[in-house]
């Protein structure tokens, strides 16, 4: 088996000291409790007017991460509908990734379409060239050909270029933001996280498998549970659970974001500091939450990218891209990857995880319960509802902004 390891370069300070402290919990059997004890109100899974309140702040104008960087390869676009509006994500031959409305600016049709009902891939182009009447347009949005372009006068063709939107790349993941508006940096964004995903070496890793589905759960339900490692222990009993220390975890808050490590058993006698990925990944599964939707799961030899979009309030669509090492990409890796991914998106995700969280939004709506407690182990799901509050009010903007 080929060695995962990448670079012998020491880990950020903030991911050392996360190391360290995860060591000292391990070492003494202590673990990190959060500070407070609280409630979710129901109502905040529920009720209509919250969900497009959340639409209006949140998934309007922060930056959401759109795709690997691997996914949108140079002389390439990718649709990318998520969000609730039809985007492209280009990336020229010099290697810019950009996005725009994936509207065609003479009658609105799209550029680029999906086929099927599998997930969209990027597809090798030059241009983009409406399906409808031809209009063509460069990679980077500028109005290319017009047919019969002498029938348009009067009307300017520099007022017809394709409607950008803020996009940037940072760690090895592309952020776009619905909005069209000034231009953000997503190293700025992420407030020191970038470093950490440098020395995991997420923007070498390649697209395995992609899914996307909509199930019938908001999508902060799917969020909450990722969050803590209280159920583990329980709901993870038969899968996961034999290989994980129980609810023993240390994190770090970078603003909005966390960065996140949880002991594996093999972290529990202690262990020397990691020096790569490989090392760091046998005593601990790195996790990595990018408020508001996000989430990088680092498992000992591949990485869950997972986005949790929200389409109505009772409904989560669920993206999940799993993303290998560079070495192990051949025919030979092949029938372990589709063993791996069915394990971990089959059955751990969608009939663990996603089947609970469809599971409590049918026990919200009979009103047994006007809000879901959370205890000591579970501080950052309140952390992260506070901060969907904070971002509806306008007291919580992002980094850079």
């Amino acid at each position: 088996m080929t060695d995962l390891t990448l670079d012998t370069a020491p880990p950020p300070p903030a991911l050392a000291d996360l190391m360290a402290r995860l060591d000292r919990s391990c070492r003494t059997g202590t673990r990190e409790l959060g500070a407070e004890t609280g409630s979710v109100p129901a109502s905040h899974y529920t009720d209509r007017v919250h969900w497009q309140n959340e639409q209006d702040s949140l998934f309007a104008h922060w930056p959401i991460v759109a795709a690997h960087s691997a996914e949108v390869a140079p002389g390439s676009a990718l649709p990318f509908d998520a969000l609730g509006v039809p985007i492209v994500v280009t990336r020229s031959i010099e290697g810019r990734a950009r996005a725009f409305f994936n509207v065609c600016r003479h009658r609105g049709m799209a550029l680029v379409t999906t086929k099927g009902s599998a997930p969209p891939k990027a597809t090798p182009c030059k241009a983009l060239v409406c399906p409808y009447h031809g209009w063509t347009y460069e990679l980077d949005g500028r109005l290319r050909h017009r047919l019969h372009a002498e029938t348009f006068d009067g009307i300017d063709p520099a007022t017809l270029n394709l409607v950008e939107l803020p996009c940037d790349e940072a760690g090895g993941l592309i952020f776009v933001k619905r909005t069209p508006g000034p231009p953000f940096s997503a190293a700025t964004f992420l407030q020191g996280l970038d470093a950490h995903l440098q020395w995991l070496g997420l923007a070498d890793m390649k697209v395995f498998r992609k899914v996307d589905h909509v199930y019938r759960a908001n999508w902060k339900l799917t969020a909450d549970a990722f969050l803590e490692g209280y159920h583990i222990r329980v709901l993870h009993r038969d899968t996961i659970y034999p290989f994980f220390a129980d609810a023993m975890a240390v994190n770090l808050r970078a603003g909005p974001h966390q960065d996140s490590l949880v002991a594996r058993r093999t972290a529990l006698e202690g262990f020397e500091p990691p020096r790569d990925r490989s090392a760091l990944c046998k005593v601990a599964t790195p996790t990595q939450f990018l408020f508001p939707n996000s989430f990088l799961i680092w498992h000992p030899d591949y990485v869950s990218l997972i986005g949790m979009f929200s389409p109505a309030p009772d409904e989560v669509r669920w993206v999940h891209t799993m993303l290998i090492p560079p070495d192990r990409t051949g025919d030979d890796w092949h029938a372990h990857w589709e063993k791996t991914f069915n394990l971990i998106e089959k059955t751990v995700f969608q009939q663990e995880d996603i089947a609970t969280a469809v599971g409590i939004q049918k026990g919200l709506l009979s009103g047994a319960n006007a809000g879901l407690v959370a205890g000591r182990l579970e501080s950052d799901v309140l952390r992260f509802h506070r901060g969907v509050d904070a971002a509806i009010a306008g007291t919580l903007k992002p980094a850079g902004d």
